[in-house]
């Protein structure tokens, strides 16, 4: 069972994929399938700044959703009316007693400097 303060809400945005030169990635361009993820549990990460070639900052978050959530590493993330990448594999995490089974995952976000 989730945890009771786990009462987050997240759209998981899924884009059409397309053949970049014998690779399969998402296309950006193309309008995603939204569905909402209900129970997740999202924790601030540090926010990060950087310099090279322009000022940009980073935001993100560790975040945790119920097992057997539909999500990819390929996957963006909108919380808040605000979009983040999926930053690295989501990765299942079973409990000894299997009651807190969970997928854990994390989002990032760059914004630069206008």
């Amino acid at each position: 069972m989730r945890p009771s303060f786990a009462k987050m809400t997240i759209e998981r945005l899924r884009f059409p994929t397309i053949d970049d030169q014998g690779t399969m990635v998402p296309d950006l361009d193309e309008p995603p399938v939204v569905v909402q993820i209900q129970r997740c549990w999202l924790e601030p990460l540090q926010s990060q700044e950087a310099e090279a070639g322009g000022t940009a900052s980073f935001t993100g978050f560790r975040g945790t959703a119920p097992w057997g959530a539909d999500l990819l590493s390929s996957d963006h993330v909108r919380y808040l009316g605000i979009e983040y990448e999926v930053d690295g594999e989501v990765m299942p995490v079973q409990s000894p007693t299997g009651a807190l089974n969970e997928l854990i995952f994390t989002l990032k976000r760059w914004k630069h400097a206008e």
